[in-house]
C-alpha cells in the first residue's frame, strides 16, 4: 500500500514538472543560459559571450515583465480595476459655485453666466453607497448669499447635489 502511494506521488510529481516545463520552458532556458554565459564570459572575457547575455537577459526580463503584469498582486492597473469593480467609488469634480442670484438654477446652463459666478473646483472619491450630499463639504462664504454643489463626472456630464443659502 506505501508502494502505491510513492508512485501515485511520483507520477504527480513527474506529470506537474513535464507541465510547468511545457509552460515555462524559454525563460528558464534563457536564465539557464544568461547565469552560464556571464560565468563564461567571467572567466574568458570573450566577446562572443555579448550576443548570448543579450538575447538572453532580454528574454528574462520580457517574460518578467509579462509575468509582473498579468499577475493581480503586483498589477495596480488590474488591481484598481478590480477594485472599481467590486465597489461603488468613483471620482469626481466638485463644483461649488458661489452666487448672489437666487435663480441660479435657471441660468445655468448658460456657459457665459456659469462661469461669470465665483466657482471653485477639486477631486474628490464619492462612495454611491452613502448620501452623496453628506460626503461634501459646505465652505460658506459670508460676501455670497447662495452655494450650489455641482458634480462633473469624466464624461463631462454635470449633476445638480444641493444649495445651501
Amino acid at each position: 500500500m506505501e508502494r502505491e502511494q510513492v508512485e501515485e506521488i511520483k507520477t504527480t510529481l513527474v506529470r506537474n514538472i513535464k507541465t510547468f516545463w511545457s509552460d515555462h520552458w524559454l525563460p528558464i532556458t534563457a536564465f539557464v543560459v544568461l547565469i552560464v554565459s556571464c560565468q563564461l564570459f567571467n572567466l574568458t572575457h570573450s566577446g562572443f559571450f555579448y550576443p548570448l547575455m543579450f538575447v538572453s537577459g532580454w528574454i528574462v526580463v520580457m517574460f518578467a515583465l509579462k509575468l509582473k503584469s498579468e499577475s493581480s498582486l503586483f498589477s495596480s492597473k488590474k488591481s484598481t480595476k478590480n477594485m472599481q469593480q467590486e465597489s461603488s467609488y468613483e471620482t469626481y469634480t466638485v463644483l461649488r459655485v458661489y452666487t448672489n442670484d437666487p435663480n441660479f438654477q435657471e441660468y445655468m446652463q448658460n456657459q457665459e453666466y456659469f462661469h461669470s459666478q465665483h466657482v471653485q473646483m477639486e477631486n474628490r472619491v464619492i462612495d454611491h453607497n452613502q448620501d452623496i450630499e453628506s460626503q461634501i463639504m459646505f465652505i460658506q462664504k459670508p460676501e455670497f448669499a447662495f452655494c450650489y454643489h455641482l458634480l462633473m463626472d469624466r464624461k463631462n456630464e454635470m449633476y445638480f447635489i444641493g444649495e445651501y443659502v
